[in-house]
Formats: C-alpha cells, structure tokens, sequence
C-alpha cells in the first residue's frame, strides 16, 4: 500500500538557536492507517534500534507527548509520531498550521501536532525582527541552563515556555535590540503579575471548539486554571497551557533569578563598555551542591540498561509530585523552608543496580525565619509514604505492560532519602 509520510523539525533546531549538545525535535507525520503503538513503537524503534548509528535509545510510551530518544551519530534526537486523517502523506504537505490537520486526530497525535504548530505560529510572530529574536533566545537559553531552569518535567520551564516569552517581548518591542531584549525580558517578567486570571499570551487564545467543524476533545482546550501559578498559553489551535508543570516552588525560584538578572543586564546597558562587571556574569553557573546543604535524594535504579530505559522515561515524569509532597509538609509546619530541585539526574555508583540515577531537591530554612527549639524540620516519613502511594497508583493505572513488569519481577527500584552535604 502506497502510503508515505513526512518529518518535520520544530523547537530550537526550527527556530534557528540549536547549539552544541541541542536536541534536535522532529515530528512523524503519518497516514491513517499507520498505528503508534503498533507500527511507530512496535517496527520503527526496533528498526532504530538494530541502525548502527543509533545509540540509547529510549521509549516513553507513558507520557502527554508519546516520544522516541535517541542518538544518531551523537546527536540527541527526539522523535514524535502523529497519525493524521489523510489517506497518504508525502511531499505536497508542505506546513502542518491549517486547523484541519486536526481533523479526528486522537488526543496523543493533536498534542504531538502542537509542537510543530506552536513554532511555526511563534516565528510568524517575530518575522520582523527574527535575528533579535533569535539571539535573544539563545542567550536566554543560555542562562536558563547555567542557571539550572530550563527542565519542563521539573517544574521550570521548557523550549516552548520560553520561547513564548522571548516571542513577547520582542513582539511589543520590535526595535530594541538584543541587549536592550535581555534587560527587558528580566525586567518584564520580574514584575509580571503572575496568575490564572493574566496568563502569558502572544494571540488571542484559541480555545473555541466551534472554530472548526470537527470534535476536538474537551481537555485539550485552554481553561483558566485556578490552580496554574505561572500560565504561559501556546498561539496556536488549541490554545494549551505550556507550563502546567510550574509549582509555587519554581516559580519562586524562577522569579528570583529573573530579578538577579534584572539587576545584571540592567548594569551592563546603562553603562555600556563602563560596567566593572560583563556579560558572563549573567551566564554564571548556579553553585547547586554549594548552595544548599540539605537535600532530598530520589533514585531511580535498574539492573540493567534496557529496563532503565524503560524505567527512567516513566519515573521522571513522577519525580516532579515529590516537590508537591514536600510543599503540602512545609506548608503543615508553617512555610518556613525553601525548596530547589536541580534540572536533571546524575548517574551514580550501585553494586546491586549498575544503573541508578539520583535526581535531588535541595532545602534550607528560609531567610530570616527562626524554627522553634527541637523542631524537626526534615521529616520525610509521610511525605515518602504519599509519594509511594501515589507512585504504586501510577504503575497499577499504566498500560506499560513492561513497566508493570519490572517493579513486579524486582528488577527496578526507587527509593526517597534524606542527605546532607559532607
């Protein structure tokens, strides 16, 4: 059966602002009658996998956007798979932003659809002044990383999240230029008024479901949240929140870095070329392991490298409930500790499972609070217990048969402890 198929790019690698060591984000766009799980994860992953040139590869069934990870030639890709309702796909599908590429798409494919859409709507945004918008992006992109902020599944902001902010601030500035952009973005988000009722928006937001003639399921159109603490709305149909990971931790952390940043790039532009600081102040590595002391440690360990891979894509997308879990026990003795979860996991030594990876929350008292005498101020043992309880929910709801598998056959484990810096 003649039936094609096409790959797009989109995220930085589409926006121009891929960089050493960038993923590149591409999507598959498919006929009908090709299937995810059947064809996309049953016959291209292990084709992938059995291609020389690919490397760790990984599948993440479990998730709101369905991915293959993997290295090609070294290069850190990210696959998605999109089945739409054409009877073939081939050269003559040139950009994916009409609305009837959603037509009878399942809820997996219209989100995976979104990541190519939002891009290519973000860019038409700043067809003015791309450079400015592109450099822009790469020096925030930059700075969120030195900074350990940019990771979606830990609560901070991902490629889209700040993509959309760039977007905004050179959209309502359009002639300022990219040192000019730096010091207003800080400035501007520094002092947003952040909240369910103010979101983030380049566009009206596009949620009306009788702007086309087919279903569009329910939940995937934007509605005020009273519960999202930083909303940042993608442009284009259907309007989806692109930050519903964001906790009142992160956001807190994410609103004092932007007022450091504030004060640095607010320096460099009003005495240009007379500052005794410069530009790499700005891009200074955040000292995590020095700056806490105290510390929850989550690892995620497996035997072996296939079940860690099947495991790690699955646990990380539940690591992010542990940071709420520790807000719901702070909040129960008074709000009086900060919490910081770094960006991304370390692999560490283990005998009895060669594959561990520790992801941690760093903790410290507040400035200026004052714990009362003999307070115990870390006490994991309920927070570990409706972590657990939550976590055993998750495998028993999965449809990742081989994920059921492995905790049930003991050969993956997970464990939640305390540390305290040596």
């Amino acid at each position: 059966m003649k039936s094609g198929g096409k790959i797009f790019t989109f995220g930085s690698y589409r926006k121009g602002v891929n960089g050493p060591g960038s993923d590149i984000d591409t999507l598959v766009v498919a006929p009908r009658h090709i299937d995810r799980v059947r064809d996309f994860f049953g016959e291209l992953a292990p084709m992938l996998k059995n291609t020389p040139e690919v490397t760790e590869l990984t599948e993440v069934r479990e998730a709101a956007v369905p991915v293959i990870k993997m290295k090609f030639s070294g290069v850190d890709i990210d696959m998605l798979f999109a089945k739409v309702e054409y009877k073939e796909v081939g050269k003559d599908l040139h950009n994916l932003l009409d609305d009837n590429i959603l037509r009878n798409c399942d809820e997996y494919t219209i989100r995976s659809l979104n990541g190519c859409r939002v891009t290519e709507m973000t860019l038409k945004f700043v067809e003015r002044n791309i450079e400015a918008f592109q450099t822009t992006l790469r020096c925030i992109k930059l700075w969120s990383k030195a900074r350990g902020l940019h990771s979606n599944v830990m609560g901070y902001l991902g490629g889209i999240g700040w993509a959309i902010l760039v977007a905004r601030v050179c959209k309502d500035n359009p002639m300022m230029e990219p040192n000019q952009l730096l010091n207003r973005f800080f400035e501007f988000y520094r002092d947003y008024e952040w909240g369910p009722e103010n979101p983030i928006t380049l566009c009206d937001i596009a949620n009306n479901a009788n702007a086309v003639s087919f279903h569009i399921p329910q939940d995937l159109l934007y509605v005020p949240d009273t519960r999202a603490v930083m909303p940042i709305i993608t442009p284009a149909f259907p309007s989806m929140n692109s930050t519903y990971n964001v906790s009142q931790t992160t956001k807190n952390v994410m609103l004092l870095e932007f007022e450091k940043a504030a004060m640095i790039t607010g320096e460099l532009v009003k005495n240009k070329g007379t500052s005794c600081i410069t530009w790499k102040r700005l891009f200074k590595k955040f000292p995590f392991f020095r700056a806490y002391e105290h510390f929850i440690e989550v690892q995620v360990q497996s035997g072996n490298e296939d079940d860690h891979k099947a495991m790690i894509g699955f646990c990380e997308n539940k690591i992010k409930h542990m940071l709420k879990k520790l807000e719901t026990l702070d909040q129960k003795i008074g709000g009086i500790l900060e919490f910081r979860p770094y960006p991304r996991g370390y692999r560490l030594q283990n005998e009895d499972f060669p594959y561990t990876d520790a992801y941690y929350i760093g903790v410290r008292i507040r400035g200026g609070v004052v714990p009362k005498k003999n307070m115990k101020i870390i006490d994991l043992t309920e927070t570990r217990r409706l972590f657990f309880e939550g976590f055993q929910k998750a495998i028993d709801e999965t449809s990742n048969v081989r994920v059921q598998q492995l905790v049930m056959e003991k050969k993956f484990d997970l464990r939640v402890d305390y540390k305290k810096r040596e």
